[in-house]
């Protein structure tokens, strides 16, 4: 077992370079060229220094603050340039400890392409290996570690090169905000501060237009399949695997089987829970006159309502579930667009 080369407190957080804990390190770093290879806001060296005291900042604890200043030892996925061969891992081991060292050549193998994506999985993530190919599941410490180190040094590249910060910020800004949940609270607040200004514009994102289809969890479909076809008019569905949908106009319902519901689904997905509002091209007392036909209660209507496009009149009944349907018309027909 090699003995762990940082002390049992690591340096002192009064803003001393994290290097003072390590100079053992510090010098192989610089006799590797460390010192001499440029690098965003100076030398590379200069990097490996700022990232491990970032890591002290955010109260990363010694084995990771080493990891920090050894990072890019064995080069990374980013930056291709190695101060040292995998082959010299036991070498590395004894400068900064074995766990500091397993998180260095956790950080430097990643595929990224391969395990970013995959951060975002609350579960175990599957790591791979850029050096082998090799596939395997660190512990989920190794992980948050992991995340650290890599916002620790992104944060620091950004910082010093505004046009990697203008091309990458907002790729980076969508991982760690994936991923936030992984990320130390201190590390999850330095990237909201540096990198927020690349968060998408949410009202320009996403236009939503209109609707699709929506999902009704159901205790028996064909059930509801009669009710919506023989009171509403709707068009009964058949599609994929035997599933099951009632068509209307440009919409449509999904059907689901409580208990046997397909993924993904809502969280608490049940029947009766769902509340719609159903346009109809009718006059209320032919609407009326239909549900009474049928035997169907009205629980209230027809009242007015305030629709998406202006005023509209509805009546209220109640589907086999006891979802609350409300079919509404507008009186003079809906509003042209613009």
């Amino acid at each position: 077992m090699r003995p762990s080369a940082p002390p049992e407190d690591g340096p002192p957080r009064d803003g001393s370079d994290a290097t003072t804990a390590w100079p053992a390190a510090e010098e192989f770093l610089r006799s590797r060229g460390a010192g001499g290879t440029a690098h965003p806001g100076g030398t590379l060296l200069d990097h490996l220094i700022r990232v491990a005291n970032l890591l002290d900042a955010w109260g990363a604890d010694p084995d990771v603050r080493a990891a920090g200043l050894c990072h890019a030892v064995y080069g990374t996925d980013g930056f291709a340039q190695a101060l040292a061969e995998t082959t010299e891992r036991a070498l590395i081991a004894d400068l900064i400890g074995e766990r500091a060292e397993a998180l260095v050549h956790l950080y430097a193998s990643c595929d990224r392409d391969a395990v970013y994506p995959r951060l975002a999985n609350g579960g175990p993530v599957l790591f791979r290996d850029r050096f082998t190919g090799r596939e395997h599941t660190p512990p989920e410490a190794d992980v948050r570690a992991f995340l650290d180190l890599t916002a620790a040094n992104e944060l620091d590249v950004l910082a010093h090169n505004t046009e990697l910060a203008d091309r990458y910020g907002p790729g980076l800004y969508g991982l760690f905000t994936r991923a936030q949940a992984r990320l130390s609270p201190a590390a999850r607040d330095a990237c909201v501060e540096q990198l927020g200004r690349y968060a998408p514009d949410a009202g320009a994102a996403i236009g939503i237009t209109s609707l699709d289809h929506l999902v009704l969890t159901v205790a028996d479909i064909e059930r509801s399949v009669g009710f919506y076809e023989r009171v509403l008019g709707m068009r009964a569905v058949t599609f994929g695997d035997g599933r099951r949908a009632l068509a209307f106009g440009n919409s449509k319902i999904n059907l689901h089987a409580a208990g046997h519901e397909l993924l993904p689904h809502a969280a608490r997905p049940t029947p009766g829970s769902a509340d719609l509002c159903l346009l109809a091209d009718a006059p209320h007392h032919t609407i009326s006159a239909a549900l009474a036909a049928q035997g169907v209660p009205v629980e209230e209507g027809p009242v007015p309502r305030t629709g998406a496009l202006g005023p509209i009149t509805s009546t209220y009944v109640r589907d086999p579930d006891g979802n609350l349907i409300e079919i509404s018309t507008y009186d003079s027909g809906p509003p042209a667009d613009g």
